[in-house]
Parts: structure tokens; sequence; C-alpha cells
């Protein structure tokens, strides 16, 4: 007697272990889950940034970005309000466009970066530079487009418009910050999930509740899913946040579907292997006893109180929401049929078991219930359940990850055929003393026909600039010099002597004059014979990389006795600081694709210091280069120069040094598409290294475009990102 009471209350102490472990399993599973999604989209800023960009697709959320961008835009310029229709039917066209997603992205990731990090409290949407491609898009309107600030901000998105916003944001934190993994959590999970089944005295049954309960949870969080987003939108204040908010949750939550069918599916296996094995499940009588529900009432008031309330529910949905019912009805049809496949798949392959003779198990008693099975019959269900399970997840995860892809890449520097290529892999187009320009005021001996925004524009992708530090002196600009005896040397090196000479003249007619407060300028040698300042054009740089998403840029700076700190500084006055690459400057090179996704589109060197700013690398340990001083075009050469002839970039210097005055037609001869094409192939075959830069003089003068298409292996159309220059008969 006691004997059976301890058997007895060792099998219930059994059974009630079973069943904690295997809650606490599904439990741990599920949450492994949901926090691998949320890894993946929600906790990582370019993840969620491109969510966030994604959801522009949605016309629920791109109306409403539209109207607030207008908003903004005519409280932060009132005078505009008259052309409101145009500015907002003009907005709405470009809020889709990859450049207004580019500016999306990086507010996006900046708001998440902030509110993760726990400088900010709230999730905040702060939109800049809407006014360059504004003005851009409004061209054909030239006088309204000039009213149009190019810094326009609108703040288009408060986590606290959200219903639940903020608990939202606390929930992430608290994830992000755990220590919980969401690996560990899933294999947990399946410990305690087999624990469970092998502490229970009815193994069988608990393992068909256990694939049974995923199921419906699969089931579950699908649906929540589907139809969450149009939920939270009845509790926004106003209908048009209700709508993009719809929009932001199939963004983000849109991809967890597959999660969810995965997790569904892996149940209906458990289910479909163990109903195999012991017939367990009778669906005719599961369909029976569902009829039977509908049609007669049960016994005892409250049973038929949640009947009758269940019905009614059921009713009413069926009536305000029709579409929705035949998406859950369809839904669980689908999931029954798929078990039922299931089922017979695993039917047909005992049946392929000669020795064991296919029969229903009599589980009816529970002697059966303990009894075991012939190995042969458990060892091929187990291992057709891991394989069909292997094969959906594998299968349904590519498939989620191709779905999933919002950010469309599809020509880099103009070129598909460049995205994939690595930055060492690709010839840039650049000028030789960019900023030396003949349609910049006042510069003499100017070098390139046009400034930097129009070599941009034209397709220039690498600058050599020079930088001094200078004084505004009347209308010039005075060099800063900290000994001009060594500096006069050093110029008429570059200069010549006439040309040192002419700035020495124009310093002694400054001398006395009241001085300006010192600043960054781009000025070759002398500042007196021509000078801009940096960080407008760095803020050109900037707006062109705004409307133009999928450009990379690099530029080289002789930087003379200016700090690297001030260098940082001028890029965050001018805002390229958002843009500059911040990884390591030697192979493996990112690839354009990556550099583009990524934001991080402007490599940045200096010749002379980049000490204290991680991300200003030492030009001539990242780059070697030709030498610079040819005087002929007979005298070229690809010898080795600065840099040695191991660093992973290669510069072609490559134009007739004639100072003080370059002549546009030395540029006639060598910039010529033979000429400059056989030259660059010489030096790539003697350096075994492709050029990636080919600097040039008077770049509109000649073929480099042409030539770096050829370099290139181009074979498509330029798409974007500035002027297609003529075809050159007999290039393939």
């Amino acid at each position: 007697m006691n004997t059976s009471k301890k058997s007895q209350g060792s099998k219930s102490a059994r059974t009630y272990l079973g069943a904690a472990c295997g809650v606490l399993g599904i439990a741990a599973l599920v949450l492994g889950v949901l926090l691998a999604y949320a890894s993946r989209v929600l906790f990582n800023s370019e993840a969620f940034a491109d969510r966030v960009a994604a959801s522009l697709g949605d016309p629920r959320v791109a109306g409403l970005v539209a109207d607030r961008v207008t908003d903004g835009l005519i409280a932060q310029e009132r005078d505009l309000t008259a052309f409101s229709p145009l500015i907002s039917a003009t907005t709405r066209s470009l809020v889709a466009s990859e450049p207004f997603r580019g500016i999306v992205r990086r507010a996006a990731r900046t708001g998440h970066e902030t509110m993760m990090s726990g400088r900010g409290q709230r999730l905040l949407l702060n939109l800049a530079d809407v006014g360059v491609i504004l003005r851009s898009a409004l061209s054909t309107h030239p006088e309204l487009a000039k009213k149009i600030p190019p810094q326009v901000s609108a703040l288009v998105g408060d986590s606290g418009e959200a219903p639940g916003g903020q608990v939202a944001l606390d929930l992430m934190r608290v994830a992000r910050r755990s220590r919980l993994s969401a690996l560990a959590l899933i294999i947990f999970g399946l410990g305690m999930g087999v624990l469970g089944v092998m502490l229970s005295p009815a193994r069988r049954t608990s393992l068909f509740r256990l694939g049974l309960s995923l199921a419906i949870i699969g089931l579950a969080l699908r649906l929540t899913v589907r139809f969450g987003g149009q939920v939270l939108a009845l509790f926004a204040q106003e209908p048009a946040v209700g709508q993009a908010l719809a929009g932001l949750w199939w963004a983000f939550l849109g991809g967890f579907m597959t999660w969810a069918l995965i997790l569904g599916g892996i149940g209906l296996v458990l289910v479909a292997a163990v109903h195999s094995l012991f017939e367990r499940v009778k669906l005719g009588e599961i369909g029976v006893a569902a009829w039977r529900w509908l049609t007669v009432p049960p016994p005892g008031k409250w049973p038929q109180a949640w009947r009758g309330l269940a019905l009614l529910g059921a009713g009413l949905l069926a009536s305000l929401a029709p579409n929705a019912t035949l998406t859950i009805l369809a839904l669980l049809a689908g999931l029954v049929v798929f078990f039922i496949g299931l089922r017979e798949l695993f039917r047909l392959l005992l049946r392929a078991l000669p020795q064991v003779e296919f029969q229903k198990a009599a589980v009816e008693t529970p002697a059966a219930e303990e009894a075991g099975l012939p190995f042969g019959r458990v060892l091929l269900v187990g291992v057709a359940a891991v394989v069909f399970i292997g094969v959906g997840v594998f299968f349904l995860t590519r498939t989620a990850e191709t779905a999933a892809a919002p950010q469309t890449i599809d020509a880099c520097n103009g070129y598909p055929e460049l995205c994939d290529r690595r930055l060492n892999e690709v010839v840039f187009p650049a000028t030789h003393n960019s900023m030396s320009a003949a349609d910049v005021p006042n510069w003499l001996f100017p070098q390139q026909e046009k400034g930097i925004a129009g070599q941009l524009n034209d397709g220039i992708r690498a600058f050599l600039i020079d930088i001094h530090y200078g004084r505004p002196v009347e209308d010039q600009i005075k060099t800063h010099l900290e000994d001009e005896g060594m500096a006069r040397k050093k110029y008429e090196a570059a200069l010549g002597k006439e040309g040192v000479d002419a700035a020495m003249r124009i310093r002694d007619r400054l001398i006395g004059s009241e001085e300006g407060e010192r600043g960054v300028y781009m000025c070759h040698g002398f500042c007196e014979l021509g000078a801009s300042a940096f960080v407008p054009m760095l803020g050109q740089m900037r707006e062109f990389l705004v409307a133009n998403p999928n450009e990379v840029l690099m530029i080289v700076i002789q930087d003379e006795g200016v700090t690297p700190q001030d260098i940082e500084k001028c890029f965050q006055e001018s805002g390229l600081i958002d843009f500059v690459y911040r990884g390591a400057a030697r192979p493996p090179w990112p690839t354009l694709r990556e550099m583009v996704a990524s934001d991080q589109r402007v490599v940045v060197m200096t010749e002379n210091n980049s000490e204290g700013v991680e991300w200003i690398h030492p030009a001539f340990e990242v780059m070697q280069e030709t030498p610079y001083s040819f005087h002929d075009p007979a005298e070229f050469s690809c010898q080795p120069n600065r840099g040695g002839a191991s660093a992973s970039l290669f510069l072609l210097n490559h134009w007739i040094d004639s100072s003080p005055a370059p002549l546009p037609s030395n540029a006639e001869i060598v910039n010529a598409y033979d000429f400059l094409l056989a030259r660059a192939r010489q030096c790539q075959k003697e350096r075994k290294h492709l050029p990636n830069l080919i600097a040039v003089d008077f770049y509109r003068t000649g073929d480099l475009f042409e030539v770096a298409r050829t370099l290139n292996r181009i074979k498509t159309p330029r798409s974007g990102g500035g002027t297609k220059t003529a075809e050159t008969p007999g290039i393939k």
C-alpha cells in the first residue's frame, strides 16, 4: 500500500516537474526567437535605420513625412506659405526617392544611437538637409528654389506619439543591455523541452503537447504581426499618425511573419511525427467535436455564456472585418493541410521499412503509453523530422533575408559594376590642386576649368587639395606663415620664382591693413594668389553626397601647418563628418556597396599630420604614387615616389609642370585617350597595381572619364551622379 502511494507520488512529482520544464522551455525558446529577431532589426542602429528608410515605401508613412516636412519648412520660412501646395506636391514625389531615404536613414541612425546610449530618453526623427534635395527638385522654379534654405530641418517623428512608445523604448534598452543571449535562450529552451519530455511519465503525450504548443504560439505571433499595426493605429491621437504607425509596424515586424511560421512549423513537424508513430489524434473526431460545439449548447450556464460570447465575437469579426476573417481562416486551413501532408510523408517513410509491420500502436491503455517502439521507426521519424525542420528553416530564412533587404544600391559611383569591388579595385577620376579653378574669382594660375562643385557634377571622385591658415585682409587672404623664408624656398620649387614674386608683391600691399580672424583656406602655396574657404567647400561636398547617396569620394589633403584637430573642426562645421570613412585604411578595404550602405563614403588622407583624429589617415602610408614634376610628356615615368611600392592605393600623377602658369594645351596632349590610357596601363604593369586615383590638370580637356571607364571595365551607361562624357570610338 505504502509502496503504491510512493510510486504514485513519485509519478505525480515527475509529471509536474516535467510540465514545468516544458513550460519553461517553451517560454525560453519563444523569448530567444523574439530576442534574435530584435537583435537583427531593433538593437542595431544600421538595421534600424534601414527599416525606417524602407518604411517610406508605404504611402501611409510617406504621406505623414511629406506633410511634416512641408509644415516644418513653412514654419521656418513663413513667406513660403503661398507656395505650400507646390512644395507639398514636390515633397510627396521626393519622399520615396533614394536621396530622401538617405536623409531619413542618417536621422534614424543618429536618433537610435542617441536613444540606446542613454543620452536621450525619446526617439526623435529630425531630418536635416531636406532643403538640398527640395531645391534640386524645384529647379524648374528657380525663384522658388532660391527661397528654400539648404539646411531646413523638420521633426517628422517622435516616439512619444506612439501608444506605449516609451514602454517599448525602455524594453529595448533593458533587452539590449541585459546579458541575455538569444542563442543561449534558444539552447536552454530546447534543453528544458527535452528534459521535460524525459521526466514526463507519458513522454509521447508530452512531446505531442510540446509541438502543439509551439504551433499555437507560432500562429498567435503571426496573427499578432499581421493585425497588430491596425490595432495600434486605433489608439493613436491622430488618424494620420495611426496609419503611419501601422506602416512602421509592418516595416519592422513584417519579417517576423516568417520567423513565426518557422516556430509554428517546427511545432507541427513534432506533432505530425508523434501522430504518425502513435495515431493519437483522430482528425475526423476533432472535426465532429468542433461541429458539435458550434451546434449543441454545452451543459451549465458559464460554458454557455463563454460559448455565446465567442460566437458573438466571431460573428462581429466576420461582419466588420471580412478580409481579416478570410485571412485567419485561410491560415488555419493552410496549417491543417500542412499537417496532413507532413503526417502522410511520415507514414510513407514508415512503410519503407520492410521489417516493421506498419500498424497503429495501441495506446488507449496506460500500459501502451509506457510501451516502447522499434528503434528503426523512431530513428527514421526523428531523422526525417530534423531534415524537414532544417530544410524549412534554411529556405524560409533565406527567403526572409532576401525580402528584408530594404536598401537598394543598384549603382556605385554611377555604375553597377563597381558596387561589389573593393576600394583598391576601383579607378577614381581625380584632379590635381582641385581648388585651383578658372571659375573661382581672383584665382591666379588656375589648374582646373571648374571648381569642386562643378567637378563633382561632372564625375570627379577624388580630390587633391592644399590647405593653409590664412587671415582676411581687405578683399584678399593673407597666408599665415610661421617661417616666411623657409616657405619661400619651398613654394619656389612648386610655383617657380615668378609665382612666388607675384605672391610677395600682393603681401607687401596688404602690410598694415586690418586683419580678420584666422581660418582654414584652400590655397596653392600662397593664399595671396587665390584662396577659397575650406568649410564651404566641404559643405558643397556634403550637399552633393546628400543628393547622390550612392557616390564614394576620396580627399587627399596637403596640410601645410593646419592641425588634424582643426581639419576635424572644419568637417564638423560643414557636416561632412557624417560621411567620413571610419574603418581601417588597409586591405581588405570595404566594397563600394558596403561604404554606401554604412554611409561612410568619404576617405580622408593628409600628407603631413594625421595624429589624434582616427578617421584622418596618413596619405603615404595608405597610398603609393608616381613622381609628379614632369616638364615634358617624354619625361613621364612610373617609378615609385612617396609611399614606396607596397601601399594598398595607387596615385597616378599625370600633368605637365609649367609653373607658375599651367597650360591647357599641355592637357590636350597628355589627357588624350590613347596617351593617358597607355601610361596608366604601363604604370599598372610596372607597379603591379591598378591606378586608383588618376590625377590630372584641366580635367575637362581630354578623356579622363573615358580612360577611367576603360580601366574599370565598364560596359553599362552611367546612371546619375554627374554628366556622362562623350563616347570615344574604339572603346570597349
